[in-house]
């Protein structure tokens, strides 16, 4: 099957194809997962009713376990909203796009693709010896943002963890000089539209524990793995040695940095 995509036909297969054999698995997170994410949507008034929720997709462990725990809130009779899968396909070399089309086949969602070459951009303007993440990061929350305010969705929900959380508040305190945490919800400065992340208050050691279970395929990022963070890389390696050490870490971030008795402010102010 193709997709019309941005005036251009793409190879790319639709999910679920309305032809495929594939029962869609059945795939919820565990109840501590989901009273978490349920937490995070609630405390930080994630997503209210009326709401229509564009979910980005990589195909990574993190955006899949997101689509089943948002799916597993829709059925729920006190939230309404409307979620709509999105996956922006970077023309990146190596992408695993069968493999990616299988994944969301055999999770039974419909997937709208939006077809742009960010990777030759990120390619001009890298410099000798940088990491490519940073600079892919904003042209691709740009490009979906956008895409989200052309079609009327008012949030974009992003898969980060607490395991990110707590990774780039380290990074901002020790190399930025900064106190500054992922944050639940922000809005856009110039769009309509504000990210969100419902699994903020998730560990990761959850996730990738939920993905054993499922029997799915997580889709690398061909370019992330190739250039580490090397910050990043061996902060995650020294928080997870304290966090061998000390089994309650990640309970007591996710209290300090985001629980009720927390002195950071993540309110925001409304637009107009």
């Amino acid at each position: 099957m193709r997709l019309k995509l941005n005036d251009e036909s793409v190879p790319f297969a639709q999910v679920a194809d309305p032809n495929s054999t594939h029962e869609p698995l059945k795939l919820n997170p565990s109840q501590t997962v989901m009273r978490l994410v349920h937490e995070a949507c609630q405390r930080f008034k994630l997503i209210e009713k009326g709401d229509r929720v564009a979910v980005g997709c990589s195909g990574g462990k993190d955006s899949l376990m997101m689509i089943v725990a948002l799916l597993a809130l829709q059925r729920r009779d006190d939230y309404d909203f409307e979620l709509q899968v999105i996956h922006l396909d970077q023309h990146q070399p190596g992408f695993q796009r069968m493999q990616f089309n299988a994944t969301l086949d055999a999770l039974g969602v419909n997937c709208e693709v939006i077809s742009k070459d960010t990777w030759s951009v990120v390619e001009q303007q890298l410099k000798p010896g940088q990491i490519p993440c940073a600079v892919c990061g904003r042209l691709r929350r740009g490009i979906l943002n956008q895409w989200c305010a052309e079609h009327g969705f008012n949030k974009l929900a992003l898969g980060h963890h607490l395991d990110d959380a707590l990774e780039t508040f380290m990074l901002n305190l020790l190399f930025g000089r900064r106190i500054d945490p992922l944050k639940p919800l922000t809005p856009a400065s110039d769009l309509p539209v504000s990210t969100i992340r419902p699994c903020l208050l998730v560990e990761e050691r959850k996730i990738i524990s939920w993905l054993d279970q499922s029997g799915l395929a997580a889709i690398p990022c061909p370019v992330c793995d190739s250039f580490p963070d090397a910050k990043r890389r061996d902060l995650k390696t020294l928080l997870q040695g304290l966090g061998d050490a000390q089994p309650e870490l990640y309970a007591s971030v996710r209290e300090a940095i985001y629980g009720e008795r927390s002195v950071l402010d993540f309110s925001f102010t409304e637009r107009g």
